[in-house]
């Protein structure tokens, strides 16, 4: 017999408030340093014309139009989430993300950290399924999950996850490095530290089995941002550029 667990109603949006606190920084900062990239290398000249007037209005509307379509995307994800638990297994389904199925005998630990996020731990670190806080009928689900394995209390984070924001500001910062410097020892330096970082995360990205489709589809595009970074070290290194 299956018993089922979705998202209570408005649950979505106990957290998208948080989403767009989060989102908001990143966004200006990754502009920024576009034009702060734009701004260097075209070293400093200036037209006859100032087109900042012009281009931030369109940045802006941009980022905003963005984030508005990124929100809408998220909250019929996060609407979406069904976990089901029988006696064989406990599955988590989600719209246009992989189904993770782990086995009952094969789950490791079951944490609870200080928000009532869950996370069930599988034999491997891809069969990893987070259960949101804003589950319905979460004193059941803990206590049928207490059955099947302990639920362990913990306020510790992955190291991705706790150390986040600091991830972006040196892949920023290396970005702007690799992009601006004319020193070959520095962007040498700086250039493979991004290629190892961006390969490493398009890595990750593609074999999560939490993050959709589109997300997954959309990281092809790094791709094409780590063959420009190795275009453009080719072409400092050896001074042709």
């Amino acid at each position: 017999m299956n018993t089922e667990f979705q998202i209570k109603e408005n649950g979505f949006a106990e957290i998208k408030k948080a989403m767009i606190v989060k989102t908001i920084p990143i966004a200006i900062l990754a502009a920024g340093t576009g034009l702060a990239i734009s701004h260097f290398n075209t070293n400093g000249q200036s037209s006859d014309v100032n087109v900042l007037p012009f281009v931030i209005p369109i940045i802006i509307g941009a980022l905003a139009f963005g984030l508005f379509k990124g929100i809408n995307r998220q909250k019929g994800l996060f609407e979406s989430y069904k976990l089901i638990i029988n006696e064989n297994e406990i599955v988590r389904e989600q719209n246009n993300t992989q189904t993770v199925s782990i086995p009952r005998n094969e789950i490791k630990s079951i944490i609870r950290n200080p928000k009532g996020i869950l996370t069930i731990i599988g034999n491997s670190n891809t069969e990893i399924i987070g259960v949101p806080s804003q589950i319905n009928n979460s004193e059941k689900l803990e206590r049928i999950l207490s059955e099947i394995k302990p639920i362990t209390d913990s306020d510790k984070k992955p190291l991705a996850e706790k150390y986040k924001g600091v991830l972006i500001l040196l892949m920023l910062g290396l970005m702007a490095t690799v992009y601006i410097s004319k020193d070959k020892i520095i962007v040498g330096i700086t250039g493979t530290i991004l290629i190892l970082f961006l390969g490493y995360s398009f890595y990750e990205v593609r074999r999560n089995k939490n993050i959709d489709k589109k997300t997954k589809n959309g990281m092809w595009w790094l791709i094409l941002v780590l063959l420009s970074v190795i275009g453009n070290m080719y072409f400092k290194l050896t001074g042709k550029l």
